[in-house]
């Protein structure tokens, strides 16, 4: 089987979801609401990293790359900038988590009809990484913006006493 551009992108995102996701799975135990702070500083909580993981999901692999919103009504509070604090008093790590995996499920399913050749379109909000718009780019930000916050939850593995590996 020939691996092609996309194949290799989605696997590329797929495994950096999955880092997320063992992580996010290692500190069931700890408070998922929890903002650690560290020399003056807070830092993103368990839940608002996932929940700004469903907002990217659906921002950059559904809507950017021309898909359908998974229609999450709260993910809007976790946007790029958001100030890492958790608007819903009524959301829950479960509602995050179940969330998470529809909104993975419709991008990876959207991904996937995609070619090499669509890579090379520009995305439908006018995102500029560089001086490039393509899908391309998107894709690589988004496994790149995972991949950050993987490690943000490395941290809080650390910082709760978990064995990551």
């Amino acid at each position: 089987m020939i691996n092609t551009e996309i194949k290799v992108l989605i696997e590329a995102y797929q495994m950096t979801h999955d880092l997320v996701r063992l992580y996010t799975g290692k500190l069931k135990e700890a408070d998922p609401y929890q903002q650690w702070e560290i020399n003056g500083h807070s830092l993103n909580s368990i839940a608002w990293i996932n929940a700004h993981l469903c907002w990217s999901e659906n921002f950059l692999l559904l809507q950017a790359l021309g898909a359908p919103s998974a229609n999450v009504k709260w993910i809007e509070h976790y946007c790029f900038g958001s100030d890492g604090s958790l608007h819903e008093t009524s959301l829950n790590m479960k509602a995050v988590l179940d969330d998470r995996k529809i909104i993975h499920a419709a991008a990876l399913a959207h991904l996937h009809t995609l070619c090499d050749d669509d890579l090379k379109k520009e995305n439908t909000f006018d995102i500029q990484f560089g001086d490039n718009k393509s899908f391309k780019n998107i894709i690589l930000h988004a496994i790149r913006h995972e991949g950050s916050h993987a490690g943000q939850l490395g941290w809080l593995c650390k910082i709760n006493g978990v064995q990551t590996f």
